[in-house]
């Protein structure tokens, strides 16, 4: 364990914008062409699958793009409203429950992955190809902790129980705790592990995935660390929620389905009755949890016993992250631009924040 003390550093603006390439083949192919996907038809009702369709899931007449990049992860932040990253852009952006958005610019020589509300009232990110963790202010002003060692591949971040910011770096093989005011402690683990999507137990311990070692991890506040395998070869874990029965639930994109570990650590896999890649997955107000599928114009509801009810989106919605709202509603993001608002009942509202269809002026 190595203890470091990093000053916050205000940001610096240069021309280059870094890449980085997101290992899910089809959310990266979303993301990154330039004209508008086709329409796909929606997948028919399954044996014991109730869908819904919701016809009037179409984006809102707020405002005008205000980006060019697509919203990438997404959290609730603790002034009420969305905070959510941009897919290979240089800007983080917010949107109130009524869909008013804003959008703050950050330094171009990286770009925020993933997103947490802080303990200290301001939204944090992990900025992986800038090797640094970067910070907003509820001014809007923009500071990065950088990272001791290079290409430490920062990935995952959550708020922990002791009033730090926990977050992995995916690349080092590494598990960090930051105190708001600067100060690392570094955790090294076994080398390949992969430690990438971070969130917080019922049981006051952190949980994340190893996607190298198709793993689930555990560890401590003092850092003590447990590490519990996937029974699938291959899963390929990925996001993570805490659920309402007080277990940790997570996606595996690579084999259709969804599991569960206790605190025990005992593993339960669901498979996903339609074929799809689940990713994102959120804890909602009714206590079910909510489950997005890429590429299938589907949002799945799932109960803590895994029963399986499907809620159909238009043919031009595309979630992929997705969280709780403050509102008790559950908000995703789309890489079409769109900013999606769906009601414990299956209705659909969608709010545009950019095209990331237009080429950018040279």
């Amino acid at each position: 364990m190595t203890i470091v003390q990093i000053h916050l550093r205000e940001m610096t603006r240069t021309a280059t914008v870094s890449i980085f390439v997101i290992a899910l083949a089809g959310l990266s192919a979303c993301a990154s062409r330039k004209s508008a996907p086709p329409s796909t038809p929606v997948p028919p009702a399954q044996s014991g699958i109730v869908v819904r369709p919701v016809p009037s899931a179409q984006p809102t007449a707020t405002g005008a793009p205000i980006s060019t990049h697509a919203p990438y992860a997404i959290t609730a932040g603790l002034d009420g409203n969305l905070w959510f990253t941009e897919y290979q852009g240089d800007g983080v952006g917010t949107i109130t429950p009524y869909g008013a958005t804003k959008r703050f610019p950050i330094d171009p020589d990286g770009f925020a992955e993933r997103i947490t509300a802080g303990p200290d009232g301001a939204v944090w990110f992990t900025d992986t190809p800038g090797n640094r963790v970067g910070r907003v202010a509820p001014d809007g002003k923009i500071a990065y902790v950088k990272l001791p060692h290079p290409d430490s591949g920062p990935t995952g971040i959550t708020s922990g129980p002791d009033g730090n910011l926990w977050f992995t770096e995916h690349s080092g093989d590494r598990i960090g705790r930051l105190r708001p005011t600067g100060t690392l402690t570094e955790i090294t683990l076994r080398t390949g592990s992969g430690p990438a999507e971070i969130v917080v137990g019922g049981d006051g311990n952190l949980w994340f995935v190893e996607d190298r070692m198709n793993r689930i991890a555990r560890i401590s506040p003092t850092g003590a660390l447990k590490e519990f395998q996937i029974p699938t070869p291959d899963a390929h874990p990925a996001m993570m929620a805490l659920g309402a029965d007080g277990n940790v639930w997570f996606t595996e994109p690579q084999v259709n389905k969804i599991g569960r570990i206790t605190p025990e650590g005992v593993i339960t896999e669901f498979s996903v009755p339609t074929r799809g890649v689940p990713l994102g997955i959120a804890a909602g107000s009714d206590k079910n949890l909510w489950v997005t599928m890429v590429n299938s114009h589907l949002i799945y509801r799932v109960t803590p016993d895994g029963q399986f009810t499907g809620f159909n989106t238009s043919a031009k919605t595309m979630a992929t992250f997705i969280t709780n709202g403050p509102d008790g509603t559950l908000w995703f993001t789309e890489p079409n631009g769109k900013i999606g608002k769906l009601t414990t009942a299956g209705d659909v509202k969608e709010f545009v924040f950019s095209d990331p269809y237009t080429t950018p002026k040279k």
